[in-house]
C-alpha cells in the first residue's frame, strides 16, 4: 500500500489529518510492534512509549507527534483509523462449494457462500456472503444470516444433554429439537460449539458477535449484539449474555444466569449468579465487582467498553 492510496482514502472519507516526512515512493504493508519490519504500517495511540528509532521506511498512524524520520500522519483515533483503512482493502478469499462438501438437497445456500472441503451442512438456511472453512458440521433448523465467518472444525447445532432422574433412577433425556439462529456478521473461530435449543427453542447469537477458539455455548443460550467471548470460554444452557458483552479466556457461565449489556468478564471468572447493573467488570471464582461504569478505565487486553 502507498502513501497516496492512504491519502486517497483519507479524503474520501473526510477525515482531517496533518502529514509530515511525506515518502510517495513506499510500498508498506500492516507492521506489528511485536514484530517489527521495515517498510510497516503501523499506529501509534497516545500514551505510547515504546521504541520505534529501529524502524526505518515505514508510515506511521499517530495521534500526537513523535520522534523518527519515518513518514507519520498525525490524526484522531488512529487505532480505528487504520483498522477501517485496512478493511475496506482486505481482499475475501474466492468463495466456492467444496467438492467434497455433503449438502442436503433441501438447504437453502445464498449467493456468493463458501462451503470448504469436508464439511456436512444439513436442512438449514444459509445467507448471502457465508463463508464455511473446512470439516464445519451445520445441522438442521440452523439459520445463519449474512456475513457469517465460521472456521474450521466448529459445530452448530449438535444435541446438548438435559436430563432427569425416574423413579428407579435411570436418566431420562430431554429430546433437543430446536434450533439455532447466527445473526449477520458474525465470526465463529475453530473448535467452536453452538448447542441448538430445547424443544420449541432456538440458541440466539446475536449480530457482530465474535467468538474465539474452543468456546461451547450450552442450549436455548441467548447471546447478544456484538458480544466478545475469548479463546475457551463455556457458556452453559438457558444463559443470557448482554450486548456488547466481552469475557476473557476460559471465563464460564453456569445455567440460567443472566449478564447484562456491557460487562466484562475477566479471565477464567466464574459468574454464578445474575447482576443487574450495567457496565460492570466482573472478576474471579466466584466472580466479584471490580469496577463499576468500566467504560472510563482501559483494561489490559480489552478495548474500551462501548458507552
Amino acid at each position: 500500500m502507498k502513501l497516496s492510496v492512504i491519502e486517497s482514502w483519507l479524503k474520501k472519507n473526510k477525515i482531517s489529518y496533518q502529514l509530515y516526512n511525506p515518502n510517495y515512493d513506499l510500498e508498506v504493508s500492516p507492521g506489528s510492534f511485536k514484530n517489527k519490519i521495515n517498510f510497516g504500517f503501523y499506529h501509534i495511540s497516545k500514551g505510547f512509549n515504546s521504541d520505534i528509532s529501529d524502524i526505518n521506511n515505514s508510515i506511521f498512524f499517530c495521534e500526537e507527534n513523535i520522534e523518527t524520520t519515518c513518514t507519520k500522519i498525525i490524526l484522531k483515533n488512529a487505532q480505528l483509523v487504520q483498522y477501517k483503512l485496512l478493511s475496506d482493502f482486505y481482499i475475501e478469499p474466492s468463495h466456492e462449494i467444496h467438492a467434497t462438501a455433503i449438502i442436503h438437497s433441501e438447504a437453502l445456500i445464498g449467493k456468493n457462500v463458501n462451503v470448504g472441503p469436508y464439511s456436512v451442512i444439513g436442512k438449514c438456511e444459509i445467507a448471502d456472503n457465508v463463508n464455511i472453512q473446512s470439516h464445519v458440521v451445520i445441522y438442521d433448523k440452523t439459520k445463519i444470516e449474512s456475513g457469517v465467518f465460521i472456521d474450521s472444525n466448529s459445530n452448530i447445532g449438535p444435541a446438548g444433554l438435559v436430563w432427569v432422574w425416574d423413579e428407579e433412577g435411570n436418566r431420562v433425556n430431554q429430546p433437543q429439537t430446536g434450533g439455532v439462529h447466527i445473526y449477520k456478521n458474525c465470526h465463529i473461530g475453530t473448535d467452536i460449539t453452538i448447542v441448538r435449543g430445547s424443544f420449541s427453542e432456538d440458541t440466539i447469537v446475536g449480530e457482530g458477535t465474535v467468538m474465539a477458539h474452543g468456546t461451547k455455548i450450552g442450549h436455548s443460550s441467548i447471546i447478544g449484539r456484538f458480544v466478545h467471548m475469548a479463546n475457551n470460554v463455556s457458556i452453559a444452557g438457558n444463559t443470557t449474555l448482554g450486548d456488547r458483552s466481552f469475557f476473557g479466556s476460559g471465563a464460564v457461565v453456569p445455567p440460567n444466569i443472566r449478564i447484562p449489556k456491557n460487562t466484562i468478564v475477566g479471565a477464567g471468572a466464574v459468574v454464578n449468579k445474575n447482576f443487574n447493573e450495567e457496565h460492570l467488570t466482573l472478576v474471579g471464582v466466584p466472580a466479584k465487582i471490580l469496577y463499576t461504569e468500566n467504560y472510563k478505565i482501559k483494561s489490559n487486553g480489552t478495548p474500551l467498553p462501548f458507552k
